[in-house]
C-alpha cells in the first residue's frame, strides 16, 4: 500500500500536476489520520474488553464468596432463632419449686433453662477475597458503568462491616455477664460444669438474671439476628444480579 502511494506521488510530480499532488497529499494525510484513529479506537475497545473480562472474573469470585456465605450464615441464624425462644422463656417463666427439685446431678446438663444462656454466641465470618479484588480494580482500572461495582462495595462496607463491628459488642456483653457470676459461691462449681442447686436456682428464677437475659435478647436476637438475615437477603439479590449479567 505504501509503495502504491509513493508511485502515485512520483507520477504526479513527474507530470507537473502540482495542484493535484497537493490535493493527493492532503488526502493521504487524512487517510493516515483516519487509520490512526481507527487503530486507537480498536486498541481502546480491546482494552475495555480486557477490563470487562477481568471485572466479570472478579464478579464470579464474589458470587462464589456469597454462595459460601449463604451456607455459613444458616447456622448462626438458626442458632439465634432458637436462642430467642429460650431467652423469652427465661424472661417470662416462673419455675415452681417442684421443677427445681426435679433437677439433679444426673439430669441438670439436659435442662436448657438451667444453663447460662447469656454467654452463648455464634459468629459469622464473611468471605471477602472477591471484594478486596474489586476495590483494587476500581482504584486501578476504573471504567464506565461501574454502578453495580459500587453497589457491591457499598453492601460489604455497610452490612458486612456492621456485622463485624457488632460481634465485638456481643463479646463484650458476654464477658460482662460471665464476670458478674464471680460474686456467687456457686461460680467455681459452675465453671467446672458441676451440679449446684443454687446455680440452677439463679438461672431459673433470679430477676437480675432475667433482666440480663432481656438485654442479651435485645442485642443478639433483635439486632444481630436481624443483621444476619438482612445480609443473607442482600447477598441473594447480588448473586441474582451477577447471574443475570452472564445471560
Amino acid at each position: 500500500m505504501i509503495k502504491l502511494f509513493q508511485k502515485i506521488r512520483k507520477n504526479l510530480v513527474a507530470e507537473g500536476k502540482t495542484t493535484k499532488y497537493f490535493k493527493y497529499a492532503i488526502g493521504e494525510i487524512v487517510l493516515v489520520v483516519i487509520g490512526i484513529l481507527i487503530a486507537l479506537q480498536i486498541n481502546n475497545w480491546n482494552e475495555d474488553q480486557k477490563k470487562k473480562k477481568q471485572l466479570n472474573s472478579i464478579y464470579a469470585i464474589i458470587e462464589q464468596n456469597l454462595k459460601t456465605d449463604l451456607i455459613n450464615i444458616k447456622f448462626p441464624i438458626e442458632f439465634y432463632e432458637r436462642l430467642d425462644s429460650t431467652l423469652l422463656s427465661i424472661m417470662t417463666t416462673i419455675y415452681p419449686t417442684s421443677y427445681l427439685d426435679s433437677i439433679n446431678k444426673d439430669n441438670y446438663l439436659a435442662c436448657i433453662p438451667c444453663k447460662n444462656n447469656i454467654s452463648l454466641i455464634e459468629t459469622f465470618e464473611k468471605q471477602d477475597n472477591g471484594i478486596e479484588l474489586l476495590k483494587k480494580f476500581e482504584d486501578d482500572e476504573a471504567i464506565e458503568n461501574t454502578n453495580f461495582s459500587q453497589e457491591i462495595i457499598q453492601f460489604y462496607t455497610t452490612k458486612g462491616n456492621k456485622l463485624n463491628s457488632f460481634i465485638d459488642i456481643l463479646f463484650t456483653e458476654v464477658l460482662s455477664n460471665v464476670k458478674s457470676y464471680e460474686q456467687f459461691p456457686w461460680y467455681s462449681d459452675y465453671s467446672l460444669k458441676k451440679y449446684n442447686r443454687d446455680a440452677i436456682a439463679y438461672f431459673l428464677n433470679d430477676q437480675t438474671y432475667k433482666n440480663k437475659a432481656a438485654n442479651f435478647k435485645l442485642l443478639t436476637c433483635q439486632n444481630y439476628l436481624i443483621m444476619l438475615k438482612d445480609y443473607e437477603k442482600t447477598a441473594m439479590d447480588i448473586i441474582s444480579k451477577i447471574e443475570k449479567r452472564r445471560q
